[in-house]
């Protein structure tokens, strides 16, 4: 069974795909990691953040939640639309 997965949308343009299981973070806005660096990666989420001007907050945002329901939660106070995947 997958892992429940979200499309996250500022506007009509979509910022953010996450997955709620363990895994790497991608930034399309930043280079890749240097050789002999790992990804980046988080204890409860898989993602892939599309949008620079978005990504900041978004990180800040997963970085400070406790569990995939806290970030989402926050995700939508801070006036993004959340989809299922």
């Amino acid at each position: 069974m997958s892992a429940p997965a979200y499309r996250v949308y500022r506007d009509d343009e979509l910022v953010l795909d996450v997955a709620d299981e363990p895994g790497i973070l991608v930034s399309t806005s930043a280079p890749p990691p240097l050789p002999g660096q790992g990804p980046v990666t988080h204890a409860f989420a898989t993602a892939s953040f599309y949008s620079a001007t978005t990504e900041g907050e978004l990180g800040a945002l997963l970085r400070g939640a406790a569990s995939m329901d806290a970030f989402l939660d926050a995700v939508r106070e801070a006036g993004y639309r959340v989809e299922t995947a």
